[in-house]
């Protein structure tokens, strides 16, 4: 009965030791509002907020997707500004009412304040961007709990309240009655050795939890908000639990020392020194230290309980029982530490069960050439991925792959990684030319202006040279060209009756293609045209497994890789500079040859205007299918042959899927 009581009492301590530091660091208002304020500031909560309010921004100004990387980093500056204190300390009033009152209202952390910052830093670095924001750009923290926050916390607020003061003195009441109801000449030291254990006990218990609540969120993903805020509110109070648990296992310890019996002393010396030690190694690096620990605690519990069962029940030689169940669990350890995850082997399933080609039954029969894909220009830069200045896509080439894009056309180019996180630098002899490819595409003062932004000229190359996807300068966007293929390589896994084509723009040489294809395990699937023979049908590629066809625009594979198709040799395509969209929808010529032979088999139909001050707006106009559907009829009736790739930008915008159906006589 006695160990049950101080058992419970040190269990009530344990708890009481957690609602009060709840109670102090998060229920005290200042303190909830400083805890607040300092998250905000923390550099990975920073970033996603800066996204988050980026993405307001431009839902109402699209057009500013041009400068997103400019954008976003003015926001994540204003949201970490020591200047925006105020604002979010009297933005936390409202979420303090709402825990400890139950207020109803909405519980707003208001950034208008913050955007118009914004605003005005983007006015400032690129007057040319007129932006007009709503009064109400806002985070509602309200959305917390589905809505319900407010009612659903009240109850334990208060409970956390109750337990912060009740708990420890039921503990110790529980902690000091058995010492008290004992013989009358060891009551103090009885009481002052109970009272130590259960402290110590608590503390244990206390600390044991911290370790647990780190390894649980030192797995959080900090590129999420979600992931970001957990971490840097456990940044905020793991100090303060860890010096409760230690101050907690001190006083324990002390009241041990001096009131246990001399026999006993050496013994709690010798758990003291272990207790300090581990504590400082845990206070130190908790989660690794902790891990660690528990690692070595579960293989020991393991071979412990084998080899004494062994031992015990088959009389089986203690030393040699000892050594085998060692040998055993650490070999199974090494087997099932090695052995790839669920993850990995996941990818190469197939999940379509479709009998279709492309969407549609009736495509299987159709040759190659007899097919409409949508595609679209520029793939590799991604408005939902960092870094792209002038982005041409909303998202990047696995999601255009999900959404029903068949034909990416894309950049290749060499570059380094800098001194500077995802900033890469475009290197060798075609860096000039890359200069003036992108002087032409987006204006020179444009990419002065992002060069500028990045810090270009002070930026060090370091590492090797590597292969990316870049429109010409690699400062302005980049994305790994290995990883963008071995993310296809796992979409046609996934997805085997399709049939999907690349149009590279390549300054990277087709030697490091060909490698670059064959490391990301796409070579089986590269289709090389037969001399003199028609195009496939969709259902023979797709039977035969070869759905990838890869047109080179300047180098072909030549006898080396033949399946590193000459481009040009193939594709026949329209003219693309249009830098208004009346331009586009009026000018004359807009179905002319531009480059390519006029017997080439394949129509590329470029469809987007190159005006990047309004690049979705100008993109939902021209892909309107009033426009693309009527363009795509125009130039299929004056060239005698189906546009092949109808390419465009922003293919969220306008029709482009509608069209192609079209074209491919269906809808």
């Amino acid at each position: 009965m006695r160990t049950v009581v101080l058992g419970l009492g040190s269990l009530l301590l344990l708890v009481g030791t957690v609602a009060g530091v709840v109670n102090r660091e998060v229920l005290d208002a200042d303190r909830f509002a400083a805890h607040a304020d300092a998250v905000r500031t923390d550099p990975d909560v920073a970033r996603q907020l800066g996204r988050l309010l980026t993405t307001r921004i431009l839902r109402e100004q699209p057009d500013l997707v041009a400068l997103r990387p400019l954008v976003e980093a003015t926001a994540t500056g204003v949201v970490s500004s020591s200047a925006l204190g105020p604002l979010v300390r009297r933005s936390v009033s409202p979420l303090y009412n709402a825990l400890l009152l139950g207020d109803d209202d909405p519980v707003v952390l208001r950034l208008a304040d913050a955007a118009a910052v914004v605003v005005a830093g983007i006015t400032a670095l690129a007057p040319q961007s007129t932006v007009a924001l709503p009064a109400d750009l806002d985070v509602r923290l309200s959305d917390i709990g589905a809505g319900t926050w407010g009612t659903t916390a009240v109850a334990p607020v208060h409970l956390v309240r109750l337990l912060s003061w009740l708990a420890p003195l039921l503990a110790l009441l529980l902690l000091i009655t058995p010492g008290l109801l004992g013989p009358r000449e060891r009551r103090l030291r009885t009481v002052a050795v109970d009272v130590g254990r259960g402290m110590l006990a608590a503390g244990a218990g206390l600390a044991a939890l911290l370790v647990l609540t780190a390894a649980v969120v030192g797995r959080a993903d900090r590129d999420t908000l979600d992931g970001a805020v957990r971490a840097a509110v456990w940044d905020q109070l793991a100090g303060r639990f860890w010096a409760t648990a230690a101050v907690t296992v001190g006083v324990g310890l002390l009241l041990t020392l001096v009131s246990a019996p001399r026999t006993e002393r050496s013994r709690t010396l010798l758990w003291a020194t272990l207790a300090i030690v581990l504590g400082l190694a845990l206070v130190t690096d908790p989660a690794r230290v902790a891990l660690a620990l528990l690692w070595v605690v579960g293989l020991g519990l393991l071979v412990g309980g084998v080899g004494t069962a062994l031992v015990t029940l088959a009389h089986a030689p203690v030393a040699r029982t000892w050594a085998l169940v060692a040998a055993v669990v650490l070999l199974v350890g090494v087997v099932v530490g090695a052995w790839p995850g669920d993850h990995h082997l996941q990818a190469t399933r197939a999940v379509s069960d479709s009998e279709g080609c492309n969407g549609h039954v009736e495509l299987c029969d159709r040759r190659y050439d007899e097919v409409a894909f949508p595609a679209t220009h520029n793939s590799m830069a991604a408005a939902s991925e960092p870094g792209w200045f002038f982005p041409e896509q909303p998202d990047g080439i696995v999601d255009q792959l999900d959404a029903g894009i068949r034909a990416l056309l894309i950049d290749s180019w060499y570059g380094r990684a800098t001194d500077r996180p995802s900033v890469v630098t475009t290197v060798g002899e075609a860096r000039d030319r890359a200069v003036a490819e992108a002087d032409q595409a987006f204006g020179a003062s444009s990419v002065a202006s992002a060069l500028r932004l990045v810090g270009a000229a002070g930026l060090n190359p370091r590492g090797p040279q590597e292969s990316y996807l870049c429109h010409g300068l690699c400062e302005i966007g980049s994305t790994s060209w290995a990883s963008s293929l071995t993310g296809m390589r796992s979409w046609l896994d996934a997805h085997p009756r399709e049939v999907v084509t690349l149009v590279v723009q390549d300054e990277v040489s087709p030697a490091d293609t060909a490698a670059l294809i064959e490391q990301a395990g796409l070579l089986p699937d590269v289709y090389e045209p037969v001399a003199g023979d028609p195009w496939p049908t969709l259902g023979q590629m797709v039977e035969s497994g070869k759905r990838l066809v890869v047109l080179m625009e300047r180098h072909g594979g030549g006898s080396a890789y033949p399946w590193l198709l000459q481009g040009f040799d193939w594709i026949q395509d329209t003219p693309f500079l249009f830098r208004t969209p009346a331009a586009l929808i009026d000018g004359p010529d807009t179905c002319a040859l531009n480059r390519g032979h006029a017997d080439a088999p394949l129509l590329l139909l470029n469809h987007w205007v190159t005006d990047k001050s309004a690049e979705v707006t100008n993109a939902g106009r021209v892909n309107a299918a009033s426009v693309l559907g009527t363009r795509a009829d125009a130039c299929r009736k004056e060239r005698g042959m189906l546009p092949n790739f109808v390419a465009v930008d922003f293919y969220d915008q306008g029709d482009l899927f509608g069209v192609v159906d079209r074209l491919n006589g269906f809808g």
